[in-house]
């Protein structure tokens, strides 16, 4: 069984050209990295570059 995690994660589907996929995988060994780390990581980085444009709410309704 996993252990407990302290945040929600949620799982979609991506679907991408093989070709990225490939420099995906080939970055992600450069790296030291599983793909999911590198993809996680990337998309993390890339949210953390700019404020966002919209707040979003949280579970009571309140905005962050």
């Amino acid at each position: 069984m996993h252990a407990e995690k302290s945040r929600k994660t949620k799982t979609f589907p991506l679907e991408i050209d093989g070709d990225l996929h490939k420099q995906l995988k080939m970055k992600a060994i450069e790296e030291d990295k599983t793909l999911h780390s590198l993809i996680i990581d990337t998309l993390s980085a890339r949210v953390q570059e700019e404020p966002p444009l919209y707040k979003t709410p949280t579970k009571k309704g309140a905005e962050e």
